[in-house]
């Protein structure tokens, strides 16, 4: 890829409010790019350990109205290239589940949920919903399958349930893509870096991690 590091012209942003240099990961885990990503994500994290880090969920298809049948051959080949560049393992049996919605927002509100009810697990629970759906095939409208993972997390099953289904958990996750959209994102994986008060865009799509640590240390991350 040729994207390089450069400014994000933003005059405001709910994020990275502090002084602090901040990392910003703006994805969906129904994404497969962004499943991809996660890997190269985990060795940009760990070089950066003492590095705050952020995520916003971008619902890729949020709402979506399209079943597996309509989008088989379209998803079938992503998740080929994806595979081929990433390594990450896939199951392709639920694209003959073909009455399945691809609605991502579910996914995506099951991560901000449980970010809110046990602050800090949002990384690893999306990339747990990730797992689920491309390796297990679980279904992405299944409250259950958010439940069970989420028990993993020590989250209360009964509370997470109340609070996914609340239409507030809807509205916030309605709210991160509004800010996702305002932060210029157009596509997922995107990796934001806030450096000395400035905000850059690292990369819109998947990179490898050496790249990108390279990038990041070459504008004074530590």
């Amino acid at each position: 890829m040729k994207t390089l590091l450069i400014l994000l012209m933003l005059s405001t942003t709910q994020l990275a409010t502090s002084q602090n240099d901040t990392l910003i990961y703006v994805g969906d885990p129904m994404c497969s790019w962004c499943y991809g990503f996660s890997p190269e994500l985990d060795k940009v994290r760990a070089a950066f350990p003492n590095v705050p880090f952020e995520m916003v969920m971008g619902g890729l298809r949020a709402g979506g109205t399209e079943t597996m049948g309509e989008l088989k051959d379209f998803l079938y080949d992503h998740w080929i290239d994806v595979q081929k560049a990433s390594g990450q393992k896939f199951n392709f049996s639920i694209l003959d589940q073909r009455d399945v919605l691809y609605d991502t927002e579910p996914a995506c509100r099951a991560v901000i949920v449980a970010n809110k009810l046990k602050p800090g697990v949002g990384y690893e629970f999306f990339k747990s919903v990730q797992e689920s759906f491309y390796v297990q095939n679980n279904l992405p409208a299944d409250i259950d399958t958010y439940i069970h993972i989420g028990e993993r997390f020590g989250i209360d099953p009964e509370l997470f349930h109340k609070r996914f289904k609340d239409k507030q958990a809807k509205a916030d996750s309605y709210s991160e893509f509004d800010l996702a959209n305002a932060m210029g994102v157009k596509g997922f994986p995107s990796l934001i870096a806030k450096i000395d008060g400035k905000l850059y865009l690292v990369t819109n799509g998947y990179r490898k991690s050496d790249e990108i640590i390279k990038l990041l240390k070459g504008r004074g991350m530590e």
